[in-house]
């Protein structure tokens, strides 16, 4: 979650940028994903997890915080979506 604190002239925005695993738990960090979105044109990537090897949607939301979800359950939410 992100926190965003007033300072002299501006507003400091903090995100967490690590993230667990919804399969397996395992944490990643910044080194894990970051080149790769930045690089990325919509904002999107797939990878895959460190342990269980899953493939992993990554994406970051409007406040910046990160966020994760397992590429297979994706065809689950675009079908809620579409329906």
């Amino acid at each position: 979650m992100s926190k965003c604190i007033p300072i002299k002239n501006g507003i400091l925005c903090l995100s967490r940028t690590e993230f667990k695993c919804p399969k397996c738990g395992c944490i990643h960090d910044e080194d894990d994903y970051m080149k790769r979105l930045d690089k990325s044109e919509n904002g999107l990537i797939y990878r895959h997890c460190k342990g269980c090897q899953s493939m992993l949607g990554i994406t970051f939301d409007i406040c910046s915080d990160i966020q994760v979800w397992l590429k297979s359950e994706e065809s689950k939410f675009n079908q809620l979506i579409n329906s």
